[in-house]
C-alpha cells in the first residue's frame, strides 16, 4: 500500500491520537489530494475539538473551490480563538479563485492582497516584476523578517514561474552568485522557491548542499523544494545531512516526507549509525511517520530505551504507527493510555489558557516537534525554539 492508501481510512479518525499523528505526517507532505483537504476542512467545523488541530496542519495546503465555499460557510459562526486560523488558510488560495469569490472573502483579506490578487490575475510582465522587486527589497531593507510580505513575494514568484517568464539559465545565474555570498538574499530564497516549482532536478545537489547552513527561512524553502521532487535522488543527496548534528533536523523533515523505500532504508541507516539521543528520536519519528513495516526493527529497538527527549510524544507516536500500519504489539495499550492521559492534560491547560487570552497556546514543555511553535514564529516547534 501506498502512503496515502495507509492514511486515508484514519484521515477523520474517531481514535484523537491517531488522527493527530496522521496531521503531523501530512503536514509538510506537498501532494495531499484535495479531497483530503476538504475532508478535514468539513471534519474541523463538524467537530469543533478537531478543529485547531485540523486547522494548524493543513495550513501549508492548497485550496480548490469546494475548500474556500467551506471556509465563507462556517468562518462567521467560529469561535474567535480559532478565526485566525482558519483565515490564514486564505493564503492558500490562488489568486483566480481569490477574485472569484472576493465579494464573500472581503472581510477576511486585507485591501492591498485584493490589489496583488488584480495584478497576478491581469498584470503584464513588467508589471509582476517590478512588483517582485518592490517587495525584495522591503524583505532586505526591513529589520525583521515580514512573513505576510514574504508570502505575498511568494506568490508573486509563483505567477512568474506559472507564466513562463523565468528560465531555467536565469535562475541558476541567480543561484550561482547566491552562492558566492554568505547569506542569500531573499532574491536567492525565492528562486529556490522557484527551483521546486519547475522541479529542476539538476539543482538537486545545490539544493542539498544548503543543508547546513544557519538560515532558517532559507532551509524552509530548501526543504519544501527538495520535498517536491519527491525521488531517491534527493535521498541520496540528503542522507550524508541525517548524521550532523547541525543539519539533521532539516534533513530528516526532508527524507521523512519522501514516501519511497529508499528513504526508509536512510532513515534506518541514521538511526543506527547516530547515539545522540535528541536525534535518535527525531529519526524514530520520521521512521514512524512513514507508516512502513520496514522500519519496524528500528521502531521496536527504540521503545526498549529507558530515555526519551521531551520533545516527542513517544507514545502516541508509537501507539499511532502500531495502528495504522496494522500491527499488534503487547504494550500497545500501555501507550495510548499514556499518551491520552498527556492528550487530556493538554486539553485541559488549553481550557484554561482559553478563559485568560483569546488564543489558547500548548504550554512549551509540552509541545511536540511537529507542533506550531508556541513563539509564534508560525514555524514547527523543531525548526525554531526546539533546535
Amino acid at each position: 500500500m501506498t502512503f496515502l492508501e495507509k492514511i486515508k481510512p484514519h484521515l477523520i479518525s474517531d481514535d484523537v491520537l491517531i488522527q493527530e499523528a496522521v496531521l503531523h505526517a501530512i503536514h509538510d507532505y506537498p501532494y495531499l489530494p484535495e479531497e483530503h483537504i476538504n475532508v478535514l476542512l468539513k471534519e474541523a467545523f463538524h467537530k469543533k475539538e478537531k478543529q485547531l488541530s485540523i486547522l494548524v496542519y493543513i495550513a501549508n495546503h492548497s485550496l480548490n473551490e469546494e475548500a474556500i465555499q467551506t471556509l465563507i460557510e462556517h468562518i462567521p459562526g467560529m469561535d474567535k480563538s480559532n478565526t485566525h486560523l482558519a483565515i490564514n488558510l486564505l493564503n492558500q488560495m490562488e489568486p483566480d479563485i481569490a477574485l472569484k469569490y472576493k465579494p464573500a472573502l472581503e472581510n477576511y483579506v486585507n485591501a492591498d492582497k485584493w490589489s496583488l490578487y488584480e495584478l497576478l490575475v491581469n498584470g503584464t510582465e513588467e508589471e509582476i516584476y517590478s512588483e517582485y522587486g518592490t517587495l525584495v527589497n522591503v524583505l532586505e531593507q526591513a529589520d525583521s523578517f515580514q512573513h505576510d510580505v514574504f508570502i505575498k513575494a511568494k506568490q508573486v514568484a509563483a505567477c512568474i514561474v506559472k507564466n513562463g517568464w523565468v528560465t531555467e539559465n536565469e535562475i541558476e545565474a541567480v543561484i550561482q552568485g547566491e552562492l558566492k555570498e554568505p547569506w542569500f538574499s531573499f532574491n536567492g530564497i525565492l528562486n529556490v522557491y522557484m527551483i521546486g516549482l519547475l522541479k529542476l532536478e539538476r539543482f538537486i545537489p545545490t539544493l542539498a548542499s544548503l543543508l547546513d547552513r544557519d538560515d532558517d527561512v532559507l532551509l524552509d524553502e530548501v526543504s519544501v523544494a527538495l520535498i517536491r521532487f519527491q525521488s531517491d535522488e534527493v535521498v541520496e543527496k540528503v542522507r550524508p545531512y541525517l548524521q550532523k548534528d547541525e543539519s539533521i533536523i532539516f534533513a530528516a523533515s526532508v527524507v521523512e516526507n519522501i514516501k519511497t523505500d529508499l528513504a526508509v532504508e536512510a532513515l534506518r541507516v541514521a538511526y543506527q549509525q547516530t547515539e545522540e539521543e535528541d536525534s535518535q528520536d527525531l529519526l524514530f519519528e520520521a521512521l514512524c511517520h512513514q507508516f512502513s513495516e520496514k522500519a519496524l526493527p528500528e521502531i521496536s529497538q527504540h521503545m526498549e530505551k529507558e530515555n526519551f527527549s521531551s520533545l516527542v510524544d513517544i507514545e502516541q507516536t508509537v501507539y499511532s504507527y502500531y495502528s495504522i500500519v496494522g500491527l499488534e504489539h503487547p504494550d500497545l495499550e500501555e501507550w495510548r493510555k499514556a499518551a491520552m492521559e498527556r492528550e487530556l492534560e493538554f486539553q485541559r491547560d488549553s481550557e484554561q489558557e482559553t478563559l485568560l487570552q483569546d488564543v489558547p497556546v500548548r504550554n512549551e514543555t509540552k509541545v511536540g516537534r511537529n507542533d506550531p511553535c508556541p513563539c509564534g514564529s508560525g514555524k514547527k516547534y523543531k525548526k525554531c525554539c526546539g533546535k
